[in-house]
Parts: C-alpha cells; structure tokens; sequence
C-alpha cells in the first residue's frame, strides 16, 4: 500500500506541474458538415485550466506525504 501511494503521489505531482506549466495538452476533432463522401472537420487544440494542475499537485502532495507517513 505504502508504494502504491508514492508512484500515485508522484505520478499526479508530474501531471500536476506539466499542466500547470501548460506543457500538457490535448486535440479534439468535431465534424462540421458532412455532404455526401466529403466531410468537413475542425480540430481545436486545447489545455486544461492551471487551476487543475495546481489541484493535481496539491493532492499528489498529500498522497506523497501520507504515503511516506504510512505504516510499513
């Protein structure tokens, strides 16, 4: 249980930061019309709020820390 909680804790600590860096990022792919074989597509690229990756480290701290805290 005790590793489990540390890879958790720093696994959410480098999603956390990357977001909050705004190195993380994702596509979303929306068809807009369709007439016949042809199809006319948009893709927007997108970032998660700061507010997320601040989250995301504030709660990998928590699981960090209660992981090193834990019983062995």
């Amino acid at each position: 249980m005790r590793t489990a909680a540390l890879i958790v804790g720093v696994l959410l600590l480098v999603v956390g930061g990357l977001i909050s860096a705004g190195i993380l990022s994702f596509d979303r792919e929306e068809t807009v019309a369709k007439l016949g074989p042809l199809e006319i597509t948009t893709t927007d690229h997108k970032k998660p709020a700061p507010v997320v990756g601040y989250l995301l480290l504030g709660v990998g701290a928590l699981v960090l820390v209660v992981g090193l805290l834990g019983r062995k």
